[in-house]
């Protein structure tokens, strides 16, 4: 009964132990690189979700005034409709803004070299491990870490959400079980998904404008009190 408490409330040593000074190193530098990696495709991920979103709101611009010229039925009037364009425009500027700013793709790729650089030194101090029969000299062992030391510092840091997945990704070094690992999963995926809230509001607004726009809904009109008479 006690292991399964034990097992479910996490009561073990967060990190497994390491023999010396070259093992805690190897482990450390595994540990940053698969942050890194984390870091690198979290960013990637926002930077394609922010371009989609940019997307979508250019053909959303694009798509209203060729259906005002085509003098289609559309449910909202046209002074509504041009409010709508402008909001879309200065949407799609501001992300546009937001995106070059933010360069994640330039960082997605520095923090992938920066996880490559490490993997790499991480081989290296194996091979020095096996040659040595298991313990690295302590030079050796000093010029490896002011590499390692110097690798990370050209790149950004990773955040805590990026630690919290490689703690769940890595069980030989990191022991979290039962329910403690369950709400790691939970504070994760609330994280991940949090930082794309701003764009899937605005997508959200977006189809509800068009929504309106086809007569489907009828609660924009309502709610702003225009009357609902079709376009033309």
């Amino acid at each position: 009964m006690q292991k399964v408490v034990d097992w479910a409330l996490s009561r073990f040593p967060r990190e497994t132990a390491r023999a010396n000074e070259t093992e805690r190193l190897d482990a450390t530098m595994k540990t940053t690189a698969v942050n890194r990696y984390n870091a690198s495709n979290r960013l990637r991920a926002q930077g394609k979700f922010t371009f989609f979103t940019t997307t979508i709101l250019s053909l959303g611009l694009i798509f209203i005034p060729l259906m005002q010229l085509a003098d289609a039925q559309l449910a909202l009037p046209d002074r509504l409709l041009n409010a709508i364009q402008i909001f879309l425009a200065v949407s799609i500027l501001v992300y546009s803004v937001i995106i070059g700013t933010a360069r994640y793709d330039l960082r997605s790729e520095q923090l992938n070299d920066c996880g490559d650089n490490i993997k790499e030194l991480i081989r290296e101090l194996r091979r020095e491990k096996e040659a040595a029969g298991g313990q690295v000299g302590k030079e050796k062992l000093a010029e490896l870490q002011d590499r390692y030391s110097s690798i990370t510092t050209d790149v950004e840091n990773h955040t805590r959400n990026d630690y919290r997945l490689t703690v769940l990704q890595l069980p030989e070094m990191f022991k979290v079980t039962g329910f403690v690992r369950a709400g790691t999963w939970g504070l994760y995926w609330t994280a991940f998904i949090a930082q794309f809230l701003p764009s899937l509001m605005l997508l959200a607004i977006v189809l509800g404008f068009f929504l309106e726009v086809f007569g489907i809904t009828a609660g924009l009109t309502q709610l702003l009190k225009f009357p609902r008479t079709p376009h033309g």
